[in-house]
């Protein structure tokens, strides 16, 4: 029931002071072990053997990491929020408004994104919020001729470029990048997102 990989982890494990019983005990109690493993969330269970109570939060989240490579993010927070402050655990919610006015028309605002992540109907409804003509270009084979018309235009009249998975365009960032900042005028409202 036990991963090769996971097994090889606990492997390595075992090398740290904390954990060297750790493949024994395993061997030993592998009923327990195999129910807090299975556990929806391991990171919450008590620990067998005593591990609950002998280990810090550093050599716990070693342990989940060892065991089930999928809690590790709830175990990390539980890291950072003891290591560094409950404040850098919490997730932060951009406040795009508040954006838009540190922004300038000849910076882009890049938001990296992560998986589940889309800020396409929050930018669009600030815009419309703040009567702002925004458009979107979702950039990859010949996508580059439409996101340079609605740049020069916007560019003149104000208005928001929102390019979407501009990892397909990679080539037309320099080039959208050197027209920015290079174009003698440029509309205060302007912005590329």
């Amino acid at each position: 029931w036990v991963y090769d990989m996971t097994w090889l982890n606990l492997v390595e494990l075992s090398k740290l002071p904390q954990f060297t019983e750790i493949l024994n005990q395993i061997s030993r109690n592998e009923k327990a072990w195999r129910a807090w493993y299975e556990s929806n969330a391991p990171e919450e269970a008590v620990v067998p053997d005593g591990y609950s109570n002998s280990l810090d939060t550093t050599r716990k989240l070693l342990l989940i990491r060892s065991w089930c490579s999928d809690r590790v993010l709830p175990q990390a927070r539980k890291y950072v929020a003891q290591s560094l402050g409950e404040q850098y655990a919490e997730g932060v919610i951009l406040d795009l408004k508040v954006l838009w006015e540190e922004s300038a028309p000849r910076t882009p605002m890049i938001c990296l994104l992560s998986m589940g992540s889309d800020p396409t109907n929050h930018i669009e409804s600030l815009a419309k919020k703040m009567n702002v003509d925004c458009r979107t270009v979702s950039m990859g084979q010949g996508q580059e001729v439409h996101a340079r018309r609605l740049l020069q235009q916007f560019m003149n009249q104000g208005g928001w470029v929102l390019l979407q998975n501009c990892h397909l365009g990679l080539n037309y960032l320099d080039e959208l990048l050197l027209t920015v900042l290079e174009t003698e005028s440029v509309h205060d409202q302007f912005r590329v997102w």
